[in-house]
């Protein structure tokens, strides 16, 4: 048993935070993911045409290169359309099945 009176219980905190740097390719916030011809760079980076995973998108168009914002992507979006599992934690699957990927703003949206 923990004698100090700092227990975390019942406190909040967010599952993904705020990270200066990429889980994957570790560039600093404002600066282009990673990519690798040969095996499509960074497995955080999106596909800006179509929001979904950069390193999985097959379609033949020019993907752009999606920059690191220090929020894993799609949980500001969670975020701004209320749809949060819990602190830090996006319910990005319905993020992914619900939402309308926007690629002039470059955000997920409510369709409609």
């Amino acid at each position: 048993m923990n004698d100090n009176n700092e227990s975390t219980q019942g406190k909040q905190f967010r599952v993904l935070d705020f990270e200066p740097n990429c889980p994957d390719c570790a560039v600093a916030v404002g600066e282009p993911h990673e990519y690798d011809e040969y095996d499509g760079g960074c497995d955080v980076a999106r596909c800006l045409v179509t929001g979904l995973q950069r390193l999985m998108c097959d379609l033949d168009h020019d993907h752009g290169r999606d920059v690191w914002t220090g929020w894993w992507p799609g949980l500001l979006d969670c975020e701004q359309l209320g749809w949060m599992i819990g602190p830090g934690l996006p319910d990005l699957n319905r993020l992914y099945t619900e939402a309308t990927w926007d690629p002039a703003r470059c955000a997920w949206v409510k369709p409609g």
